[in-house]
């Protein structure tokens, strides 16, 4: 099963005026920046900052169209606000492993060029 939903990436693609490399460009970095602090989150038994990161990168995810990473995240979001650190810690490693996979795929996205 692909880590994106390519209907999502074509929809984007149709868009006029909408350039898909910056696009995941955009969500790559950022999502880099989320999990950096979702594991200092959790480090730091913070479940409020890692709630809200992984409720912000559970948009972004949506918005492209990795739907499990989203999933994940949703996931992610409930352990830390209700304190269950070891799922939380689970939750973490699957949604880093489902980032390379998403990120491969992005990657090869963007190199098949066009908007």
């Amino acid at each position: 099963m692909p880590a994106i939903n390519l209907k999502v990436i074509g929809e984007l693609r149709a868009l006029q005026g909408v350039s898909v490399v910056e696009i995941i460009d955009l969500f790559l970095q950022e999502a880099v920046a989320h999990l950096s602090v979702l594991h200092s989150s959790l480090a730091a038994r913070d479940g409020r900052a890692l709630g809200r990161s992984a409720a912000t990168l559970k948009g972004s995810c949506g918005n492209l169209g990795a739907q499990a990473m989203s999933r994940i995240c949703v996931d992610l979001q409930a352990a830390g606000q209700s304190g269950k650190w070891d799922r939380a810690s689970e939750l973490l490693k699957g949604l880093d492993e489902e980032f390379r996979a998403v990120r491969g795929e992005l990657e090869s996205e963007k190199a098949r060029g066009g908007g």
